[in-house]
């Protein structure tokens, strides 16, 4: 019999909103989603079961904010700070997520992304007192990213048997397992958010609280990652993620959801200044960290039993940045999870 749309969705909602610092040129650029991407709407493991998911996530980053205010690309040029600036970013993370549940309390996960980054830049050269902008593509970035790992501990539910109020807590680690050393053609790191990995030991909290009643799901949680430095001497800044999500069960094969996120991430540092450079906006750590509110429609599809296809849209509604950052204008996530 395939699971009822209440424990499909209490234990589908205790694995969302574990949000990993973003991988992109702004920090506060976008939601990341290592955990969040390869979790949310995952067809979550019941004792002594597995879950296996796999998640595709498409973001692209075609705008500049300073503050809250928007900034164009000839803005930016006409300013001649920076002679090398990023024209747009298009960011796929390929992920497969398994779970396993150890107990009716206790639920496991590991996270495995694959990263490809790409993005056109523009350079700045004087000559005479004129300057030309010449635009060229980076050669695309590429590799397997930084491993996750997360157990769900159920603390509270109002009752055994179709519990209505849940109460969970996650503990995780962002492991190192990403290449965070490519290098340019002339051996130089390139920017350190379009590395496959941080290079980091990052400790993961998440508290979530979730509520059924009758056909609708309300789910609040609160999620904080404490970033480390990486052995070349920089720190991605911390990071701190709260979500409240509604979802409604239209049948009992078809759920719609929608999501606000406020995200949080501290400003970076690079300690010993292999990532800096000061004439290129991506490579000046003053432009990174942030605030940012998210939108998040969402649908789910249980097509057969125990099986689950998640699509998921994500528009920033407000950004508030430090210095001058290239930020996302649309993310689009697709995932489809099956627990045997």
């Amino acid at each position: 019999m395939r699971k009822s749309f209440a424990v499909a969705m209490i234990i589908a909602g205790m694995c969302v909103s574990l949000i990993q610092k973003a991988d992109a040129a702004g920090l506060c650029c976008q939601l990341s989603s290592g955990v969040q991407e390869s979790l949310s709407g995952v067809a979550a493991p019941g004792t002594d079961e597995l879950s296996l998911q796999f998640n595709y996530s498409f973001s692209k980053m075609d705008k500049f904010k300073e503050g809250s205010a928007t900034r164009s690309l000839d803005d930016l040029k006409a300013d001649m700070k920076y002679r090398t600036l990023p024209v747009s970013m298009n960011m796929i993370k390929y992920t497969m997520t398994a779970g396993y549940g150890f107990s009716p309390k206790l639920k496991a996960f590991i996270s495995v992304p694959y990263i490809r980054n790409t993005m056109d830049m523009t350079m700045g050269m004087t000559m005479m007192g004129t300057t030309t902008w010449t635009q060229n593509t980076m050669a695309p970035v590429s590799g397997l990213g930084d491993m996750t790992a997360m157990a769900l501990y159920r603390l509270y539910t109002n009752r055994e048997i179709r519990p209505t109020d849940a109460v969970t807590l996650g503990l995780g680690v962002k492991a190192p397992t990403g290449s965070f050393t490519e290098t340019n053609s002339k051996g130089k790191f390139i920017h350190a958010h379009m590395q496959p990995g941080t290079g980091s030991w990052d400790p993961l909290l998440s508290l979530i609280y979730t509520k059924m009643m009758n056909q609708f799901l309300i789910q609040a949680d609160a999620t904080y990652q404490y970033a480390t430095r990486n052995r070349e001497g920089y720190e991605f800044g911390d990071s701190t993620a709260l979500d409240l999500t509604g979802k409604y069960a239209v049948i009992k094969e078809f759920n719609v959801a929608a999501g606000l996120t406020y995200l949080f991430v501290g400003r970076a540092s690079d300690k010993d200044g292999n990532y800096t450079n000061l004439t290129s906006l991506l490579d000046d750590p003053a432009n990174t960290g942030g605030e940012s509110l998210w939108f998040s429609p969402e649908v789910q599809i249980l097509p057969f039993r125990n099986g689950m296809i998640d699509i998921k849209y994500q528009v920033p509604l407000w950004e508030k940045v430090n210095g001058v950052q290239l930020v996302t204008s649309h993310r689009l996530l697709l995932g489809v999870s099956y627990a045997f």
